[in-house]
């Protein structure tokens, strides 16, 4: 299919958004998805690593019945985010200018990529959101493994990267996390967790499509070569996850639900708003990238 175009699948309206990444789902309910959608749907993520179905009007009993088609739910416990009583599958994104997003610096991440196991994937559903910033950034890993030189790519088979989650906490970046009690004990917690290592290439489970596998957020270091030159290649490879044609950037309207394969992409939540911004999210468990 040209990437230009649209097609129709089971009732419903699909445009890629840019050649690497992002698809515009139109025509569905995902409150009431039959199989056959559901499939449809699951094809188009998997083969666009993120898609955006505007103009939902879901419960959040709904929301966490469409979540669960994509594979059991992490408890919105093991995330920093706001709860929300009776669901605990579900976190709370709600920020304004009295409340700002937490992030204070830059962080390209890939969710979760500090434990054994990241997740899957992560919907996010858009409740309230301002009348202009707050936009979300998606990037490909597939199409960022795709445009490296041959000898690059050569360079990076078979090394590992060490992750860590302590690296997207620092006091320089979430502090006003752990001014209180229960806050510092969470800290403790979170650099008290070893490293993860995983491929620097990896290959996706379902596409089988090679990807590269750090990102700014977590990845803090090559293993098997002298660090002052892993340091040099991790961030040659940062900045190229950058390139604005492996990219998709999505304005957020009320009532967005997106979902993204977290195993084939990273994704940047820009803070400058004021406004309020209210989403929901739920995040699904994953395995060990391969």
């Amino acid at each position: 299919m040209n990437h230009a175009s649209s097609a129709v699948r089971a009732g419903f309206k699909l445009t890629p958004t840019t050649p690497a990444i992002g698809a515009l789902i139109e025509g569905v309910d995902a409150g009431t998805l039959s199989d056959t959608q559901f499939a449809q749907v699951h094809a188009a993520l998997m083969t666009h690593h993120v898609i955006f179905l505007r103009g939902q009007r879901l419960s959040q009993a709904q929301l966490v019945a469409f979540a669960r088609r994509f594979g059991e739910p992490q408890p919105a416990s093991e995330s920093s985010f706001g709860k929300l009583e009776g669901f605990p599958e579900i976190d709370v994104l709600d920020y304004d200018a009295t409340r700002p997003p937490y992030v204070t610096k830059e962080m390209w991440h890939t969710d979760f990529s500090g434990r054994a196991e990241p997740t899957m994937g992560s919907v996010l559903y858009a409740l309230q959101v301002p009348s202009s910033g707050g936009d979300t950034i998606w990037v490909s890993l597939a199409a960022a493994y795709e445009a490296l030189s041959a000898r690059m790519k050569q360079y990076l088979a078979g090394l590992r990267a060490q992750h860590e989650t302590v690296k997207a906490f620092g006091d320089d970046i979430r502090s006003h996390l752990w001014k209180d009690q229960a806050g510092r004990q969470r800290f403790e917690r979170i650099k008290a967790q070893p490293p993860a290592e995983h491929p620097v290439i990896c290959t996706h489970p379902v596409s089988g499509k090679k990807l590269l596998y750090v990102n700014e957020g977590y990845t803090t270091r090559l293993l098997g070569v002298e660090r002052k030159e892993g340091e040099a290649v991790l961030n040659y490879l940062f900045e190229h996850l950058r390139t604005p044609e492996f990219q998709v950037r999505h304005r957020w309207r009320e009532g967005d639900v997106v979902v993204w394969d977290n195993r084939i992409t990273q994704h940047y939540a820009l803070a400058d708003y004021g406004e309020r911004r209210v989403m929901h999210r739920i995040t699904i468990r994953g395995v060990r990238p391969q």
